[in-house]
């Protein structure tokens, strides 16, 4: 009977001594759904690329059409502000990384 505590006494003890030291082992696991939300921010970058390339193209046609005469408008202005927007666009990532660590 002594036999059967000793081996159940020393089963117990390896058991524990295996669980605790894996506790520290454990590599983090992303949230369920990230990779979704991750897909849904590069969506929302490549439109914001897309409506400010879109900016620069209407600047353009309004500055040329002020340049003919044939319509009084803010195509520099408008040119000007699609430019910072995709800077802007394009630094976010970058700054929002310095900005966490």
């Amino acid at each position: 009977m002594s036999a059967l505590l000793t081996a159940v006494n020393t089963a117990y003890h390896a058991g524990s001594v295996d669980v605790l030291a894996q506790i520290g082992d454990q590599n983090p696991q992303p949230i369920p759904g990230l990779d979704k939300f991750g897909l849904l921010m590069s969506w929302l970058k490549y439109g914001g690329i897309f409506v400010a390339v879109c900016g620069v193209i209407v600047g353009a046609i309004m500055l040329a059409m002020e340049r003919n005469g044939t319509r009084d408008g803010d195509g520099k202005n408008r040119i000007i502000a699609a430019m910072i927007a995709a800077v802007v666009i394009g630094l976010a990532p970058s700054v929002i990384n310095q900005l966490s660590s």
